[in-house]
């Protein structure tokens, strides 16, 4: 009796705490009244409910343990085949023969435990889809009409509408002050005023919508404040798929460049220790997805122009100005466009090697000013650095590099690589929806890849939902397949 009490409580348990987790039509078949009343069946049976006994029988519960580990490990189990540039596969696993052994092994409960990843951010996004899952349920928000821009000061019933708006996704602000709102005439004096308080307010929803924070709701506020409860939702689902895509536990140090929020972080020891903005590839260039290694950092790199940038851009300019490739230090080398060694080389001064399918990198870039920008998305798909010489004095800090030698090293001019003895790993990925101690982020999704897999995830959806309605079939038509 005690064996399947132990393993059957905890199951259940799991599955009542598991209750968000699931993205939209592929939520679990229990209700939560029903998995609690599951939990008080089995707390009262004296042995395994059978199929006809409780409210669900326990075969139910244990198909749906099965189908929330599956989803776990990740439900699209290759994702280059939805889009060759998503390279980050999930590790396979037989979750039926992990269940299995768990059970024999006693240890259920703590197989359950670890199914979803355990990083912290994971579990954070996790926390704030069961608030969006909650809106959902209550009915979203209504859109808001787009109508003139509005700025600090202005007064009329569309501000009502911005306030009201921006309460039903939390962004809550106090009510006005009538008697302060407006000088003038008392008629004058308004609720719907757009005050200090709701420009704050305003302020923060932009900065974590990815948006430029000025306070002025303009066309892109609009257009934020316009995408549904469910859509925000699916985004959230999208970016919780992804997160199931990576090892785990991740490297204790490792570099994440994340392509979504255009950002890239240094971990050393679990600690996030050097964190800068990145430029990354264009719409029509995108920076894939993939798990690599930095293995040599290089100082005063030549570029090896790729033949498509030789002949679509470089080329036809200097056709039409002859100057123009000595001018940028360009020369033939071996029948291939090369771009000499210097502050003004496209890659900087500072070049991360590391393998890859895709031949992109992270590099130094000598066009600074284009890290002011909010939108990053301008490269031909390498990943240009913020921080470059930091980066490489603390991938080579345990090899006896400082930052001073780094600088001693790039004022030489000559190019000089430098193995690491550790290589370090690097994780390219895609976040639009992220959680810091600001809130929830919800970004642009400049490559459309959120909205690429949700629809693959829906087709999922769908497939598994025309299996489990298919009749049973018969065995002499089993036989005769």
């Amino acid at each position: 009796m005690l064996g399947w009490a132990m393993i059957w409580l905890p199951l259940c348990a799991a599955i009542l705490v598991v209750a968000a987790a699931p993205p939209g039509a592929l939520a679990a078949p229990l209700t939560v009244a029903q998995r609690a009343a599951i939990l008080e069946t089995l707390r009262q049976a004296p042995e395994p409910p059978s199929a006809t006994q409780g409210p669900v029988a326990s075969d139910d519960l244990e198909a749906e343990l099965l189908a929330h580990a599956r989803r776990e490990a990740g439900r699209i189990s290759d994702p280059t085949q939805i889009n060759r540039l998503w390279a980050l596969v999930p590790a396979r696993r037989d979750i039926a023969a992990e269940w299995a052994a768990a059970q024999a092994q006693g240890a259920a409960e703590a197989w359950i435990a670890g199914l979803s990843p355990q990083d912290p951010r994971y579990q954070r996004l996790v926390a704030a889809r069961r608030d969006y899952a909650a809106r959902v349920a209550a009915g979203g928000w209504p859109g808001t009409p787009t109508g003139e821009v509005l700025r600090p000061g202005d007064v009329g019933p569309q501000i009502e509408v911005l306030r009201a708006r921006l309460a039903a996704e939390g962004f809550a602000t106090p009510a006005p002050d009538p008697e302060a709102a407006v000088p003038g005439p008392p008629e004058a004096r308004s609720p719907a005023v757009y005050d200090a308080p709701l420009e704050a307010v305003v302020r923060r929803f932009q900065s974590l919508r990815g948006l430029e924070a000025d306070g002025v709701v303009g066309p892109a506020t609009y257009a934020a404040l316009n995408v549904s409860a469910q859509a925000r939702l699916s985004q959230i689902d999208a970016n919780l798929e992804r997160g199931r895509w990576l090892p785990r536990p991740l490297p204790a140090t490792r570099i994440e460049a994340d392509v979504g929020a255009a950002r890239a972080t240094l971990f050393v020891d679990g600690v996030p220790t050097l964190d800068m903005r990145i430029i990354v590839g264009a719409p029509s260039t995108k920076t894939p997805m993939f798990a690599s290694q930095i293995e040599t950092v290089v100082f005063n790199p030549p570029w090896n122009v790729p033949a498509s940038i030789a002949n679509g851009e470089i080329l036809p300019r200097a056709a039409r100005d002859p100057g123009y490739l000595a001018r940028n230090n360009f020369i033939f080398r071996d029948g291939r466009l090369q771009q000499q060694p210097g502050p003004t080389n496209s890659l900087g001064q500072v070049k991360l090697d590391m393998p890859s399918p895709f031949g992109v990198y992270l590099h130094d870039t000598p066009g600074r000013a284009a890290f002011e920008r909010l939108a990053r998305t301008l490269s031909h798909g390498c990943m240009r650095l913020e921080k470059p010489r930091e980066l490489a004095a603390l991938l080579l800090a345990s090899q006896g590099w400082t930052r001073e030698a780094v600088d001693a090293a790039i004022l030489q001019g000559e190019t000089q690589r430098v193995d690491l003895a550790r290589p370090v790993p690097v994780f390219v990925v895609y976040n639009t929806a992220l959680v810091d101690a600001d809130g929830l982020h919800l970004l642009p999704d400049p490559y459309g890849w959120d909205a690429q897999l949700i629809a693959a995830l829906e087709r999922q959806t769908l497939a598994q939902l025309d299996r489990d309605m298919a009749p049973p079939q018969s065995e002499c038509a089993s036989a005769a397949d």
